[in-house]
């Protein structure tokens, strides 16, 4: 051990993942006893200690469904099971991966932040996996079970995790669902009898040749079955590659006695500009809706309150209260006209512009009624997020800056209004704002905002709280994370001068300093592979 032998388990575990975070270079790993090979380097013995803690912390917990042979190395060793090696030899074979494994440093590096759960695992699995590597087979089971609460990294990991991935997650109903994240499902995944590997190559067949998919998924609606759910996830899947060839299908789901699937075909055909379905949703809006402007008040009213709809309108989903919850629903059908929000929310955005008036002065209207204004704002919002339009977007974050309107924004939209908040340093809007503004720039964040963030603050600190700060400035690690490596120096040179005046605060870009030096070693390591 570094400092004595007799340290207990307790203690050797943040040993081990302190050397690892720093590198075997710079402090020499705990020893691993009996468990350690002849000639082992001390990245290797890294390694040798950690799975030895590892199965000392999980001593008493349960075991899991998967077996270590299952998932062993393939250096075509027999690797068999004892009472079944015929059993052994086919998984090998059912997940051969013929990558190079991770050099031993990194997936040191790698044990150590999936131990700790460290905030910077996705950076490293984002680096990781353009390195054309593979994981370690023993890593797979940790990474998988954090990856079940975060998403955010499935692509990344199923993509180190390679086939061999793909074969581990079926045998896991808390992974499966990973499958539809491989580059390359397997090819008789069509025919599983599970909804979830069925979709998930659907999703990634659509995005290779979407025409070939839409057949696969007619050829399936013919045969009996498949549940209303299913149906529904095979529309949601058309939304990949979507395109006017999928409209006659799509209409034909119109159709469907599924509400769920009847939703899923009005979302996609909403999003078809030169659909029927769109013609039909932008004749009715011209026709049962005025728009009124006196000064720069906005009034838009229903003309002809319809208090039954036709057939045809019903097959369309009006009064469906498809982008409504089960009591909005219920409330919306005593009001004369509850189709209304139905009405907007699959209208294409581009109808509006024969009112004259711009995404924010609509968006500044009144209606005759509360019920109208709110159903009417609920139904532009859920229009702009199922069209994705940037316009209506930016005039949404302009109210209110939700972080779903904003991920709709161009990256230039985006700094810009990122850049604009980070001026504005004396508003309380400002100061909420930031965070939600600051997430959606993404990794890393652009210069100009890591400079006005620097710049803006000897401004701002002498009007602001310490967690006004940590807010403002994601000094809660959102920084740390985020802010590109080669900002330290600067950091660290703000942080001397404000020491004398706030020196609480200096703390804190001391420590963000720190995290992005860390974080410089960490990825400096994958540059090498």
């Amino acid at each position: 051990m570094n400092e004595a032998s007799q340290q207990t388990g307790s203690e050797v575990w943040p040993d081990l993942v302190s050397t690892a975070l720093v590198g075997t270079d710079r402090r020499t790993p705990p020893a691993a006893g009996r468990f350690a090979a002849s000639g082992d380097s001390p990245a290797a013995a890294l390694l040798s200690s950690a799975a030895l803690m590892s199965a000392w912390r999980r001593a008493g917990s349960a075991g899991s469904a998967y077996s270590a042979v299952l998932v062993g190395e393939q250096d075509g060793s027999d690797g068999s099971t004892g009472s079944d090696p015929a059993a052994a030899q086919a998984a090998r074979s059912a997940a051969l991966d013929t990558r190079p494994l991770l050099p031993t440093a990194t997936s040191a590096r790698l044990t150590a932040l999936v131990a700790s759960r460290s905030e910077s695992l996705p950076e490293y699995l984002e680096a990781a996996a353009k390195t054309g590597c593979r994981a370690p087979a023993e890593l797979l089971p940790p990474l998988f079970d954090y990856a079940r609460g975060s998403k955010a990294v499935r692509a990344d990991l199923m993509t180190l995790a390679g086939p061999r991935g793909t074969w581990l997650a079926k045998q896991n109903q808390q992974w499966s669902t990973f499958t539809r994240y491989a580059s390359a499902p397997d090819a008789d995944a069509w025919s599983s009898d599970k909804p979830h590997e069925r979709i998930g190559y659907l999703t990634w067949f659509r995005g290779k040749d979407p025409a070939a998919a839409r057949v696969l998924v007619e050829e399936a609606w013919e045969q009996p079955g498949h549940a209303a759910e299913t149906r529904a996830s095979y529309v949601e899947a058309l939304a990949v590659g979507l395109g006017p060839e999928d409209e006659p299908f799509l209409e034909s789901a119109l159709d469907d006695k599924s509400r769920q699937v009847r939703a899923e075909a009005v979302r996609l055909l909403a999003t078809l500009p030169g659909s029927r379905f769109a013609d039909r949703m932008a004749a009715r809006l011209h026709s049962w809706v005025e728009v009124a402007t006196e000064g720069d008040a906005v009034l838009v009213t229903v003309k002809d309150q319809k208090l039954q709809l036709t057939e045809d309108e019903v097959r369309d989903g009006l009064g469906e209260g498809w982008v409504q919850t089960e009591d909005e629903r219920r409330l919306a059908k005593m009001q004369p006209a509850y189709w209304f929000e139905d009405l907007i929310a699959a209208t294409p955005l581009a109808a509006w512009e024969r009112f004259g008036l711009s995404p924010a002065q609509l968006l500044r209207s009144t209606a005759a009624n509360r019920w109208e204004a709110a159903a009417g704002h609920r139904g532009w919002r859920s229009a702009t997020l199922r069209q994705r339009d940037a316009a209506w977007a930016e005039a949404f974050c302009a109210v209110n800056a939700a972080s779903d309107m904003l991920e709709l924004l161009p990256d230039e939209a985006a700094e810009r209004w990122c850049l604009g908040v980070v001026a504005d340093h004396r508003s309380q809007y400002s100061i909420h704002s930031a965070p939600i503004i600051l997430a959606r720039l993404g990794r890393p964040w652009p210069d100009p905002v890591c400079e006005a963030l620097l710049a803006a603050i000897p401004k701002y600190l002498p009007n602001a709280t310490r967690n006004d700060v940590a807010r403002f400035f994601g000094m809660d690690n959102l920084a740390g994370r985020w802010m590109p490596p080669s900002f330290a120096p600067a950091v660290a040179a703000k942080a001397d001068e404000i020491r004398a005046e706030q020196p609480l605060w200096a703390e804190d870009l001391d420590d963000l300093a720190a995290m992005l030096r860390d974080r410089a070693l960490m990825l400096a390591e994958l540059d090498v592979v």
